[in-house]
């Protein structure tokens, strides 16, 4: 007979129970941040209740429909067979990625829903958060900053760092006008030369802009990022000040990743500054480069408005993948929001020359 997943079900779960004594406080004791990703296991736990509930319906349709398809049209069976299959094979070539890479699909534009960097006259893409996070992230955020700490470090020369990211952002927080957005590779060196070129996406058979910079005339966000948290703390603080909320945080490291391919002792240090703000974790998610992270986000102001600004971090790596901010109704902080700014982190590494790119 087959048999559901409750609610109750899912709660007794070994799993869930296991990441419940995880959290759950013993009276008089503060405890340690856990060695156990609870969020992992609480999906471990949700990944089985839907596989049981999966199975089930399965077993339900196999039993209604016991006898083969193909044989329900009789002779021209085989034709039906055949031509079904032929629908398949178009529509699952329909949906390949047109970059070749693997993992989930990215959906097409479809409508004003889900407007591309620079598209005039559509509204922005669908925040990748629906609401305010409830869960705080402090626990998270040091076990995953444990672990990379222990990742080896890759070797990593050249003269020039490479960064490849793309950008976007609106005109009007209040409607989501897109105003302008590009695709951006930047070698820098140490002297704080270098050169960045610059893509639109909305004009792709443009010419690129290419910007060159002298010695000393490139901004960067804190040109030696420290392996330690409390040193990285303050270097941040001299870029962006720390006291105006955990937001302030996540702008600072994302300053950080928009010039440097850190190493894992710095993304380790990264992490842990993070685990110190009052930031807030709403799971696993997919960013616009259709990769697995976990989003993290604060909830406070710019510019007298009310925002709220979401990174993804990569838990097998620690690095950040992508950023954004969304702009609220006044006083809905658990609104989605309307997305105002994003950037998306493609690529870093270490060249040896302009125009380069790592391992090529």
């Amino acid at each position: 007979m087959d048999h559901e997943c409750t609610e109750d079900e899912f709660r007794r779960d070994e799993m869930v129970q296991l990441a419940a004594r995880v959290l759950v406080r013993r009276p008089g004791r503060v405890p340690a941040p856990p060695e156990i990703d609870v969020t992992h296991l609480l999906t471990i736990a949700h990944e089985r209740r839907m596989s049981r509930a999966t199975t089930s319906w399965w077993a339900r349709w196999r039993r209604q429909h016991r006898t083969p398809l193909w044989r329900r049209f009789g002779r021209w069976g085989p034709a039906v067979s055949v031509a079904a299959v032929l629908v398949l094979l178009v529509g699952g070539i329909g949906t390949l990625r047109p970059d070749g890479l693997g993992g989930p699909a990215t959906p097409e534009p479809t409508g004003p829903d889900s407007a591309g960097p620079g598209e005039p006259g559509l509204r922005p893409p669908t925040p990748v958060t629906a609401g305010r996070g409830v869960t705080p992230a402090r626990h998270q955020l040091a076990s995953v900053a444990r672990y990379v700490a222990t990742l080896p470090a890759a070797a990593s020369t050249g003269r020039y760092t490479y960064v490849h990211l793309q950008t976007w952002w609106a005109a009007d927080p209040a409607t989501g006008q897109p105003i302008g957005g590009y695709d951006q590779r930047l070698w820098w060196a140490a002297d704080r030369s270098g050169q960045a070129v610059r893509t639109h996406p909305a004009a792709p058979d443009s010419t690129p802009d290419v910007f060159t910079y002298q010695p000393g005339t490139l901004g960067v966000a804190v040109i030696d990022p420290a392996e330690d948290r409390t040193v990285l703390a303050g270097q941040l603080a001299e870029e962006q000040p720390l006291d105006e909320g955990p937001q302030a945080v996540l702008r600072s490291v994302v300053g950080l990743y928009r010039f440097h391919d850190l190493s894992p002792p710095q993304r380790a240090a990264v992490l842990a500054v993070l685990a110190d703000a009052d930031l807030y974790t709403h799971g696993p998610v997919l960013d616009r480069a259709g990769r697995s992270g976990v989003a993290i986000s604060a909830t406070g102001t710019m510019d007298g408005a009310a925002v709220r600004d979401t990174v993804v971090v990569d838990t097998a790596t620690g690095r950040l993948l992508s950023y954004e901010r969304v702009a609220l109704p006044d006083g809905a902080v658990d609104a989605a929001g309307t997305l105002t700014h994003y950037l998306v982190f493609l690529r870093s590494g270490r060249v040896d020359q302009l125009g380069g790119e790592p391992g090529s």
